[in-house]
């Protein structure tokens, strides 16, 4: 079962109705700010992953060069 783009702009509209053009600006926002926080993480639990082995001296260099 597909969902359609008459479907999806219904609810937007009910959304919009609902909410508020300007908490819907603060829920995207906060939102945006959620994905960046879980990727940033998750990339460090990658990092972290990647670099299990590897001796104290060489995670140290490693983080000091990808910030």
């Amino acid at each position: 079962m597909a969902v359609g783009a008459l479907e999806i702009l219904l609810v937007l509209l009910v959304v919009l109705l609902v909410i508020g053009p300007r908490r819907i600006a603060d829920l995207g926002r906060s939102l945006g700010r959620g994905v960046r926080d879980f990727k940033l993480e998750f990339g460090r639990k990658e990092r972290d992953r990647e670099l299990g082995d590897a001796p104290e001296e060489e995670r140290e260099k490693d983080l000091h060069k990808r910030g």
